[in-house]
């Protein structure tokens, strides 16, 4: 694997969560409006939710649900990539930079360096980074089980 190849792995978690927060964003829409929905209709002397509106509920927690395990999966394959390394500034900027997303001022400021040796432990750390493409037996059941859900 490239080092370029590494650090769009690397990048994917971001990616990942960023798509999370929508999905949590979408589910507290639909949230709201069924709670707008439910109280017009009880004002009208209709109680239960419509049916068209509990379905869309179920499938965006279901959604949300899915990423959130695909979310996990990835942080934990990388913590565990990341963990190998034996350089402990590397797994500290590696650990900023890609599960935290500092920026390399950002982790500088808090590593107490320059924002270029940020970048060069990154580097350096992503260059030593030996990332398992296999995935474990216990990953590719929760894979399984996942796609059953989408």
């Amino acid at each position: 694997m490239t080092n370029r190849e590494k650090i769009k792995w690397l990048e994917q978690y971001r990616h990942e969560q960023s798509r999370l927060r929508l999905l949590c964003t979408e589910l507290d829409a639909l949230r709201a409006q069924g709670r707008e929905v439910c109280r017009v209709r009880e004002d009208s002397g209709e109680a239960e939710m419509p049916q068209w509106l509990a379905k869309d509920l179920a499938q965006a927690r279901q959604d949300m649900e899915a990423q959130a395990a695909r979310c996990l999966l990835l942080r934990r394959r990388m913590v565990k990539a990341i963990a190998r390394l034996e350089d402990e500034r590397q797994r500290e900027v590696l650990c900023r930079r890609f599960l935290q997303g500092q920026t390399a001022a950002e982790a500088a400021d808090e590593m107490g360096v320059v924002p270029r040796r940020v970048e060069q432990l990154q580097t350096e750390g992503v260059r030593r980074l030996a990332i398992e493409l296999q995935e474990t037996g216990t990953e590719n059941a929760q894979k399984a089980r996942l796609r059953g859900t989408l």
